[in-house]
């Protein structure tokens, strides 16, 4: 199958006409199964017509009163390239308060969700965001599929339960506004793919966007990683774009490959995985002196 892993950029444009087109011209280089974009790129949305600038707040409603139209807008485009869709994530209204989510688009251009579940202290104290409410696995035709939102794939027991749901892949939209959180997405990322097995596609937000305090400054660089083991990459990265370089990166890659090491790898993170608990009763101090 062939993953587009996007390195997007934000940007106010002057509408959903202008928005679809820059998400054709993306493409322009060839078809994707899959592609993937990153955290908060719905605030694209917010930012059509907008004035120069308003509160974290006020950014946050106007993004939700337009997700909608952000779906919509993504499941055309999934159904027109016959295409799975990441469409990134955005704030959405529930019942329990407003919720970091991400859509998963499929190519009949049906609409799924998996809402951030483990919430930045800027999300949670500057924009009031509630986390979800549990993991999802989604079974598509390009195999089953999880999601770990940016701060999700920092935390090991997530991709864990994915895994044992049957996860072949997990997508990681992330938004990051250093070096140093760019850092511990990618490296979590790395490391879930050796500690499950499996396929991870992070897809982070770049560049800087004027009078939008939760897109002003992003940093990233897409990858797609895999366990380095027989017949794969020895160091798991299966493609890689550069730093704040905005567009997608793309690979070929076949599934199963990725997915064999769990019954013949070298090593057998994900079968091992439970002997941690034969261990996990205490640590004894033991002096030297």
């Amino acid at each position: 199958m062939r993953i587009a892993a996007v390195a997007y950029q934000v940007e106010r444009l002057s509408g959903w006409t202008a928005l679809d087109t820059k998400w054709d011209t993306l493409f322009q280089t060839g078809p994707a199964d899959l592609v993937v974009l990153p955290e908060y790129a719905a605030m694209e949305a917010a930012l059509m017509a907008a004035p120069p600038t308003l509160s974290p707040l006020q950014w946050r409603d106007q993004a939700a009163d337009r997700a909608g139209a952000w779906c919509d807008l993504a499941a055309a485009f999934a159904t027109r390239h016959a295409c799975h869709l990441l469409a990134g994530t955005g704030p959405v209204r529930t019942p329990r308060g407003l919720v970091n989510r991400a859509w998963l688009v499929g190519p009949d251009g049906i609409v799924a969700h998996q809402d951030k579940l483990i919430l930045t202290p800027y999300e949670r104290e500057t924009l009031g965001l509630v986390p979800g409410d549990g993991l999802k696995v989604f079974d598509t035709g390009l195999g089953r599929i999880g999601i770990l939102t940016c701060y999700d794939c920092e935390f090991p027991i997530l991709a864990r339960r994915l895994a044992e749901a049957g996860a072949d892949m997990i997508l990681v939209p992330s938004c990051t506004d250093g070096p140093a959180g760019q850092t511990r997405v990618r490296q979590s990322a790395r490391a879930r793919a050796i500690e499950s097995q499996c396929l991870v596609v992070q897809a982070p937000l770049v560049g800087r966007v004027a009078g939008c305090d939760i897109v002003d400054d992003s940093t990233g660089r897409a990858g797609l990683f895999c366990p380095p083991d027989h017949g794969l990459p020895g160091d798991g990265i299966l493609a890689q774009g550069e730093t704040d370089r905005a567009g997608p990166v793309v690979a070929e890659l076949d599934l199963m490959a990725i997915r064999a090491p769990r019954q013949t790898g070298q090593v057998g993170n994900f079968s091992h995985w439970d002997e941690q608990q034969r261990h996990d009763r205490g640590v004894k101090s033991v002096p030297l002196v």
